[in-house]
Parts: C-alpha cells; structure tokens; sequence
C-alpha cells in the first residue's frame, strides 16, 4: 500500500510544472533543515563541564518556560502556536537532560503563562501538560519555585493565595533542599518574603560557626540582588549564599559585588557575544565567601514566546569548591517560522499577481490608435 501510495506521488510530482517542481523541493529541504538538521547541528555547538571531585554536583537550570495557556490567546492559530511551543520546550528540555546528565533539575518560576488566574480545570490540565513537557527524571532531583505568573505579585498584580496554596500542592515547593554533605539550596522567595529563618547545619554543638563546610545556593525567581531590600540583607546575613540562582529577566546575566555594596549593584551580560556564547565560565566560591563577595546569575529563558532572540538553559557544577556554568543556547525559533512565512507567501503572491494581469487584460478597454498616412 505503501509502494503504490509513492508511485502515484511520484506520478502527480512529475506533472507538476518544472517550477513547482523546484518550489516543492526547497519547501521539504526547508522544511528539514528546520524540523530535524537544525537541531542537530544546535547540539554540536553545546560545551561540556568536566569535573575533578567525585562529589560533584552537576545542575540543570530551567527558566520562565511559560507553556501557553488558553484564556487570553484568542487568536485562530492559538492551537497551532501551543503545539509548537510544547514541541519546541519538550525536544530541548529532553536534549538538555541527555547532554547534562543532571544530579539536580531548578525550575525557576513562571511555569505556566497563566498559573496564577486560570480555573481548577486548568490548571489541572496544564499541569498535565508541564509533566508531559518537563517529565521528571529518574535519577535527578526536580526542585520547584513559583514565578509572579505562577502565584502572582508583580507590579500592580496581587499575589494570589489560592494560587500560591495550588503551586505548593501540585509541585511540593519547599523553603530548602539538602542534597548531600556539600550542598544545601534555599528558596528565597522574594514575591511572598520567605525563606529559612536559620539553618543548623551553619553551627556545630559549642555554637562555633562551620558555614565554611559545607556550600549554600540561593534559588529565587526574582533577582535577589536587584533592589535590595530588609528581606534581602536578611536572606544574606543568615544563610550566608555562596552563588544565587535566578530568572524572571529572560535574560543571561550576572553580578558580583560587595555585601556593604548592594544598593550599587549593576547586572552584566554573560555568553550573551558570539565570542563567550559556549564558553565554560569557572567562580571560586571559597574567594567569595572569604572576601565577602556575592555572586548572582540570571538565567536565561529557555522559551521562545518571551520576546527575546536569545534563549537557553543554564547548566552549572558544583566542582568542590569551584562552580562551573555555561549556557545550552537554543535555537531562534520564531526565524524559522518567519521562513515558513515567507517561503508559503511566494506562491500566495505570485498566484495573486497573475490573477491581476489576466483581470486588467480582460477588462482593459483601450485600442491602439492609429494614424491614417498622408495621401
């Protein structure tokens, strides 16, 4: 069945004029290139983290996914533009996972698109579809932070009790993670102000401080050090980071500064140029902590709906003392929809200007004069 389904393609491909012929061709290799080739070559280009200590922690940072929902997107093609979107995160969250071989997996905020004001029914469904996307891995621990659209709390947005209670049920969201002797990580969540008040690892039996034993990471949708607030000075006082993790300005940046200097702090773009994209940036947290020095990295969005042409995933390590990090860019999937765009609107247009020239001859009433010879 197979067989005669080719040969009458191949029958109704060869009656085709050369031109479509051609037309046909450059659509599937276009198509090709964009669906699988890209991809792949994409992958290529990802930087590996090689690790020294045998404890080492390798981490999957994954932010401001926002799978799309259904309320608000009104638009004809929403069903088309959820499907790819869904397509796109799940096929880089699954190459990502492959290539990290992740001991830990931080969601970092804004989940859903509309976690915060979406029903029951919703939420249940989109949250089946996060689980389908993002699924959980069998070996890594996946760690859960709400975003302002997950629960709400941003700008004039109240934040949303019921949607706050719904988040912690649905993704067992906790004030800190203790994943081995080394390394502990804390929520520090800037939207409902709360954290670890303490934590006593930081103090042996005589109440001698051992903060020095062990690495402390700060997870927070919103920048921790952005507008530095009592809570803020509180959450680095108490806990003492080693490096902060955070999302919410779909950007990759960072920031170092002195603790006495907060309210001076300026974010800097990192493997954001063609020259440092893929490269493998190393921070000695034993300076840090020694020199009182806070480290705080912003990453990137990994979905290509945030209006931003560059997005990825974070991909960190925890080395002994030494945290190595680089980005997973991805590739820019709205270029690849802009060339469906502009490869279908050829025949479209070409079709629309042979209409116009067959109207204005059938209709053009004018007749060539001519001029009579003298006699």
């Amino acid at each position: 069945m197979a067989k005669n389904w080719m040969t009458r393609t191949k029958k109704k491909f060869l009656r085709l004029h050369p031109a479509w012929r051609v037309y046909v061709i450059l659509l599937g290799l276009l198509v090709l290139y964009n669906e699988v080739l890209i991809y792949v070559l994409q992958k290529f280009k990802w930087s590996n983290i090689y690790c020294k200590e045998a404890d080492c922690v390798r981490i999957l940072l994954v932010a401001d996914p926002q799978i799309l929902g259904k309320t608000f997107d009104t638009h004809f093609y929403a069903g088309l533009a959820n499907y790819d979107s869904d397509r796109y995160l799940a096929w880089y969250y699954e190459q990502a996972v492959e290539h990290v071989q992740p001991d830990v997996i931080i969601f970092l905020g804004d989940l859903m698109d509309e976690g915060t004001d979406s029903t029951e029914m919703h939420f249940e469904e989109y949250y089946t579809r996060f689980g389908a996307i993002f699924p959980t891995h069998p070996t890594a621990r996946s760690i859960y932070i709400p975003g302002d659209n997950d629960i709400g709390g941003e700008g004039r947005q109240p934040l949303n009790p019921i949607a706050k209670r719904r988040f912690r049920q649905y993704f067992s969201e906790r004030p800190a993670w203790v994943i081995n002797d080394n390394l502990t990580i804390y929520n520090i969540n800037r939207i409902t102000l709360e954290m670890t008040l303490n934590d006593p690892r930081m103090v042996d039996s005589t109440g001698s401080d051992v903060s020095d034993r062990y690495l402390r990471i700060f997870v927070s949708h919103m920048p921790v050090l952005d507008v530095p607030s009592s809570f803020t000075y509180t959450a680095i006082h108490n806990l003492k980071p080693n490096v902060i993790f955070s999302a919410h300005l779909h950007v990759s940046q960072f920031a170092r500064i002195h603790r006495s200097r907060l309210k001076t702090v300026q974010y800097k773009p990192l493997s954001q140029d063609k020259r440092t994209a893929y490269k493998v940036h190393s921070f000695d947290l034993s300076y840090h902590q020694d020199t009182q020095e806070l480290l705080e990295i912003i990453v990137p969005t990994c979905s290509y709906r945030m209006s931003v042409p560059d997005i990825g995933y974070g991909y960190a390590a925890i080395d002994g003392t030494t945290l190595k990090y680089t980005v997973l860019w991805t590739t820019r999937r709205f270029y690849q929809l802009i060339s469906y765009v502009v490869m279908l609107a050829v025949p479209f247009g070409l079709g629309v200007l042979y209409l116009l020239v067959k109207f204005v001859r059938e209709h053009c009433t004018c007749r060539p004069r001519y001029e009579r010879l003298p006699k």
